[in-house]
């Protein structure tokens, strides 16, 4: 009976490990994003504008020429329309065309005004879509010194390493591959990227801040940063980043973005398992020398 009740309970540690789930799920980013419909359009005619991946709270849309490189100066901000975001899912909005103050190249510029978090930053989050004002006779932006221009392109979680660590949950960490892109004329200096991890909704552990390397003009680069977490990892876990520098598209001085991603030991449960086997083909042993001794 003692055996039985082992294999039993063995097997109740498997069925319970395997309800937790066994895979890495894959990551999913919240780095800002803007979408326009139509592309094209006169002053005065509306247009779609979807926001997708963007901090709970108030974003404010406007019209800007000259790619918003000067923030405000060149955006039409007297007939921007404001609208509430409350999840990261996409929300779309209908958007006026007006007339920026500078000639196109021209784009919707959304702003993040008051990001409803507990770890909501004072620089709003900013992101544009490129749309043509077809009629616009505004003059041309000033020209001006080079300026950088860093956007941030993407990011994502890395895949776990496949060691005895990961394998047993005996470091936490998560590495994530953060995408940029220097959008400007001119090299980006200092940059630096702060993060906090935890549980979704509840990351509050600070990281030690990145300084990001300078970035010529129109180069590219993916930093990977390996994140530590606290305690061994099991379930699902959130990366909230800030990267700040003085030199970021459309005048903002910072972008936030949001990974989640779900990690599993698997090495326990393979012991288990194991363990599962040991027993039960101790317990068929026991079996067939009791029926020996019967018979």
């Amino acid at each position: 009976m003692t055996g039985r009740r082992t294999s039993v309970c063995a097997l109740a540690l498997v069925l319970v490990a395997g309800a937790g789930g066994l895979r890495s799920a894959p990551a999913t980013a919240t780095a800002p994003q803007v979408a326009v419909a139509p592309a094209d359009a006169p002053v005065g005619a509306p247009v779609s504008v979807t926001l997708t991946g963007w901090p709970t709270g108030t974003v404010q849309l406007e019209v800007c020429g000259n790619q918003a490189r000067r923030g405000a100066l060149d955006c039409a901000t007297g007939s921007a329309r404001q609208l509430y975001v409350a999840d990261p899912q996409p929300v779309a909005a209908q958007l006026t065309v007006a007339a920026p103050p500078v000639a196109c190249p021209c784009v919707v510029r959304a702003r993040a005004l008051a990001p409803d978090t507990e770890d909501a930053v004072a620089v709003p989050v900013t992101g544009t879509a490129a749309i043509d004002v077809t009629d616009l006779t505004a003059p041309v932006a000033p020209a001006g010194l080079d300026r950088a221009g860093l956007r941030l392109a993407g990011v994502s979680v890395a895949p776990a390493e496949r060691n005895w660590s990961a394998l047993f949950a005996l470091r936490g960490e998560i590495a994530i591959d953060v995408d940029l892109r220097n959008d400007g004329t001119a090299e980006v200096g200092a940059a630096q990227l702060s993060l906090l991890t935890g549980r979704p909704g509840r990351a509050t552990s600070v990281v030690e801040a990145t300084d990001i390397a300078p970035l010529p003009a129109g180069q590219a680069t993916t930093v990977r940063i390996v994140v530590p977490v606290d305690g061994p990892l099991y379930g699902r876990y959130a990366v909230l980043g800030r990267l700040t520098t003085a030199e970021m598209v459309g005048g903002s001085a910072a972008v936030e973005f949001e990974v989640q991603t779900e990690r599993y030991p698997w090495g326990w449960v393979a012991l288990a398992g194991l363990l599962i086997l040991v027993l039960l083909v101790r317990q068929f042993v026991g079996w067939r020398r009791d029926g020996h001794l019967s018979g």
